[in-house]
């Protein structure tokens, strides 16, 4: 599994084109240090019944699973 320190998560598109400020975006934001998250490791998936996700380690090893990444910036760290 190759290590993340950041993932972005849930995007969508905020307002319309047609709007006077025009359209912007909202999304969740995952990242090392911050608000407990010791991990963020890529689960690839190995067979055609899973789906590409990320675990994510908190300090009190609770752990969870993202699938939906928009964004993901990877740690210069050689893989564990």
């Amino acid at each position: 599994m190759k290590k993340v320190t950041l993932l972005d998560f849930n995007w969508r598109q905020v307002g319309s084109v047609q709007d006077r400020d025009g359209a912007g975006e909202d999304y969740m934001r995952i990242t090392v240090g911050i608000n407990g998250v010791i991990n963020i490791e890529e689960n690839e998936p190995h067979n055609g019944n899973q789906l590409w996700n990320f675990v994510v380690t908190y300090e009190c090893g609770k752990q969870s699973r993202i699938f939906n990444a928009n964004y993901v910036e990877y740690s210069n760290e050689a893989d564990a």
